[in-house]
């Protein structure tokens, strides 16, 4: 995996490879500026543990950017949680890329989505440091008015995306 690297900007927090530090206006390499901020300073990021529970919340996430709205995704980047050797877990952001310290329960500093998918990524964090499954009626959760989803999704992506997150160790029955 190549080394990632974090603005060290606080209103930044982009994170990336050094392929990816590329001036996208020019097309010229300028390995001390950061895409998002053009701030010039950088820490290294270290390689993330390997853990199954990380691997199951990475694939519900997958499937959720896949499906509907493809949330979770954005301008070609997909959202992704990691923990870390100190058993933190963290969430990548997919709009704002940054590493999102997800322990912390006041609001989350560039975290791109609602409420109700923070929340989410909170069940998620439970399982992945206690074993916590989330219940499957939180995905494409059912509006109390309607018989639609609170998440926008169409019926058919809405029963499919439930469909593939069934089948995930994640989701409990």
């Amino acid at each position: 995996m190549p080394e990632r690297f974090e603005c060290s900007r606080a209103h930044c927090g982009w994170t990336g490879t050094h392929h990816e530090r590329k001036n996208n206006t020019t097309g010229s390499w300028h390995a001390s500026l950061c895409p998002h901020c053009y701030g010039g300073m950088f820490r290294t990021i270290e390689p993330a543990q390997e853990n199954e529970r990380i691997n199951h919340v990475n694939e519900l996430i997958k499937a959720i950017s896949k499906h509907g709205d493809k949330l979770f995704h954005s301008r070609g980047f997909t959202a992704h949680m990691e923990i870390d050797k100190n058993g933190i877990v963290w969430f990548v952001d997919d709009y704002s890329r940054r590493r999102i310290y997800t322990h912390y329960h006041g609001s989350w500093r560039g975290f791109s989505h609602g409420g109700t998918l923070r929340d989410l990524v909170c069940a998620m964090r439970d399982y992945v440091k206690k074993g916590h499954k989330i219940p499957l009626e939180w995905i494409a959760p059912v509006s109390v008015n309607d018989n639609s989803n609170i998440w926008g999704y169409s019926q058919e992506s809405a029963q499919a995306l439930r469909e593939t997150a069934a089948k995930l160790p994640v989701i409990s029955e």
